[in-house]
């Protein structure tokens, strides 16, 4: 492409950038009057930094540091509960514990959280459910989720739920869980409760229902919009590798 012409064309977005995010006229008549330095000083000084901060940015940038420092983030929860032995504080950190595979201690600390008036707080509860699930104790995670529900019966959450059934399942309680994954069926906004619910009719000898879940699930996706369909990829490729079977 000719210089002239790419000039041009950062003439066109600087300047429709600078309109619509209302930057002072100064900036337009830098743009027009001064095509090159200007365009390259309204990158470095207005569009860049702005760039920078955007959630996909942020996104990309938080990656980066955790790459290249894994346990940044769970360092800076430690000392801010050092600072302040607050409830958020305890959540934040256990969060942390979470993502670096520390369930012990991440059960510890929400159990301490659930104190006060934070005793039958459904959001440190249901986390409470999820780090249990991972540790492997999916008794213990019936027992939250069902005092969660007890305690809060209000509280919906199609998250909650769909661990609730896999629970169940850990358990081997497949009737229990099927009743909850027929809710799921219809309930759930992706693919994971569906297919998940075909996985354990396949696994107790079901296959024809199993494939008619696997089945709905991938012409769900035909009518469904691209993002959606890279969103759920992990769980369609499950569904077609199980209808196939």
């Amino acid at each position: 492409m000719p210089i002239g012409l790419l000039i041009i064309g950062l003439q066109i977005f600087f300047a429709v950038h600078a309109v619509k995010t209302g930057k002072d006229s100064i900036w337009l008549w830098l743009i027009i009057l001064a095509p090159g330095i200007g365009c390259a000083i309204y990158f470095f000084t207005q569009y860049g930094p702005e760039a920078a901060n955007s959630r996909a940015a942020g996104k990309v940038k938080k990656g980066l540091m955790h790459t290249v420092d894994p346990q940044r983030e769970l360092r800076r929860c430690k000392d801010m509960l050092e600072m302040s032995n607050s409830v958020t504080n305890k959540v934040a950190l256990a969060d942390q514990y979470i993502l670096e595979n520390m369930y012990d201690e991440a059960i510890d600390l929400l159990n301490n959280s659930l104190v006060g008036p934070h005793k039958s707080d459904a959001g440190i509860m249901e986390r409470l459910a999820r780090a249990q699930f991972a540790k492997g104790y999916a008794d213990k995670t019936v027992a939250t989720l069902d005092a969660l529900k007890a305690a809060n019966p209000d509280y919906k959450s199609t998250d909650s739920h769909l661990l609730y059934a896999r629970a169940l399942e850990a358990q081997n309680k497949n009737a229990a869980a099927i009743v909850e994954y027929e809710v799921l069926r219809i309930s759930y906004p992706g693919e994971e409760a569906r297919v998940r619910y075909g996985q354990l009719l396949q696994r107790i000898g079901k296959t024809t229902e199993a494939s008619v879940l696997f089945q709905e699930s991938l012409d769900r996706a035909k009518r469904a919009p691209k993002h959606y369909k890279a969103k759920e990829k992990e769980w369609l490729n499950i569904a077609e590798h199980g209808s196939n079977r």
